[in-house]
């Protein structure tokens, strides 16, 4: 098993995660994010899995977390109770070559669990596979589940992340060696309510900051479409009964509310960074050490290679770094001089840091509140972020993936028809201009 879980470390995989306590890797945390395209777009969905004595000759057992307290049913395979009803986890009957075989593992069960948030949930209802002109239910279930996914799996967790925002978990192979957070009782390292906080706090923060203009999109989509159905029940579905179902009312309008209130808990919580890593600086605390540190070793190895790019700390504050990028002769940033804010946690690297770009860029990779998605080699060095800002900067081609995806528009123009992408490099460096 700990080989499997240090494949994780270096996968590129952006659909899922695994957290886990080096001490005890059988009890495993997972996270799926709900694929593009489907009811279940973008959602963090958790799950628990504890491997067994025998493993890999008995599959793991999963347990479904996101299910409202047990309340509700996100799909024909995923139970209220946080039962899954897989073939290959031996909790469904499947076909032949469908069971569990010792030479899969961890990523194979993932993946399956990833097949089951699919486009048209209702048809993996036993029974209901062939019913194609059932569309009326079809359409009110796939309704229903993008009603939830929102509030449940997005906008919920986001929530409670956010009443104690420290994590509890070792996240991957996290080392314990943070200082202890405001407030925590001497020698505890974590929150006042452990049992508060899913061990993908940190992570689903970050994610909600890149994929926040999808999911307005998607509540502005839902307040249009689902007009008729505004503060009405959902509708039950046949294969629906008692304890095991999804209940709710379609309202739009809240879930705008409850959106809006949660990016402004997190703007807030970004810019309490700084202040609390001040505190830590006049402390002579190590974490403030190490990144004055980092800080200047980046600096003379970005002169040694005559990079034309400035890094300083904003007011000295080694927790806010200052990168100035000029793009480079003959590529697509020729010209450009693109300002980005850097804000880092006291808690680093259990919490990542918060990428702003503040230059007027129109760019795929930069959201329209100045996220900017990129991706570091290693998490724990913030060596690591600046290359990974870098390279997102320069990558003139990169390939698609509706996983980076974080501005909806320019993405649409860069890889739709060659008029759309000849209109996006006018806007891209129109925007550079601008800078």
């Amino acid at each position: 098993m700990p080989q499997e879980l240090a494949q994780f470390e270096r996968s590129e995989q952006l659909a899922f995660t695994v957290a886990y306590d080096e001490n005890n890797t059988r009890d495993i945390q997972a996270l799926i994010i709900g694929p593009p395209g489907t009811p279940y777009e973008l959602g963090f969905y958790e799950f628990a899995i504890r491997i067994p004595s025998d493993y890999p000759a008995s599959p793991p057992v999963v347990r479904l977390k996101t299910t409202n307290q047990g309340r509700t049913r996100f799909g024909p395979n995923l139970y209220a109770s946080g039962r899954v009803c897989l073939s290959i986890l031996g909790t469904w009957p499947g076909d032949r070559g469908e069971e569990w075989s010792p030479a899969q593992g961890l990523e194979s069960v993932l993946l399956s669990i990833q097949s089951l948030l699919s486009s048209n949930p209702y048809i993996l209802e036993p029974g209901f596979d062939t019913r194609g002109t059932d569309t009326e239910n079809m359409e009110a279930y796939n309704s229903k589940i993008r009603h939830e996914n929102l509030r449940l799996a997005v906008i919920a967790p986001l929530e409670k992340a956010l009443q104690f925002p420290f994590l509890t978990y070792q996240h991957r192979s996290q080392r314990n060696d943070q200082p202890p957070v405001s407030g925590a009782a001497p020698g505890d390292r974590r929150g006042p309510d452990q049992s508060s906080l899913s061990a993908f706090a940190d992570f689903s923060k970050q994610r909600f900051l890149w994929y926040l203009d999808l999911y307005k999109n998607a509540i502005e989509k839902g307040i249009v479409d689902e007009a008729r159905r505004h503060k009405t029940p959902f509708i039950q579905m046949p294969f629906e009964g008692a304890g095991n179902i999804m209940q709710g009312t379609w309202d739009y309008t809240d879930l705008k509310a409850r959106l809006a209130s949660v990016q402004g808990q997190l703007m807030q919580e970004t810019h309490k960074w700084p202040v609390e890593g001040l505190a830590l600086v006049k402390e002579d605390a190590g974490i403030a050490v190490k990144l004055m540190g980092q800080h200047e070793q980046i600096v003379a190895e970005l002169k040694s290679q005559r990079q034309v790019i400035d890094l300083s700390l904003a007011d000295g504050n080694p927790f806010v770094w200052r990168l100035t990028y000029v793009g480079r002769t003959e590529s697509r940033l020729e010209g450009g001089i693109i300002k980005i804010k850097i804000f880092i946690s006291p808690r680093h690297p259990i919490e990542q840091p918060r990428v702003f770009v503040e230059s007027p860029l129109y760019h795929i990779r930069v959201s329209k509140l100045g996220v900017m998605i990129y991706l570091p080699a290693r998490a724990d060095e913030i060596r690591h972020h600046i290359d990974g800002i870098i390279n997102t900067l320069e990558d003139d081609n990169p390939p698609y993936n509706p996983l980076m995806t974080v501005n909806p528009e320019a993405s649409a123009l860069c890889w739709g028809t060659e008029v759309e992408r000849r209109l996006y490099r006018r806007k891209l460096r129109a925007s550079l201009e601008a800078s």
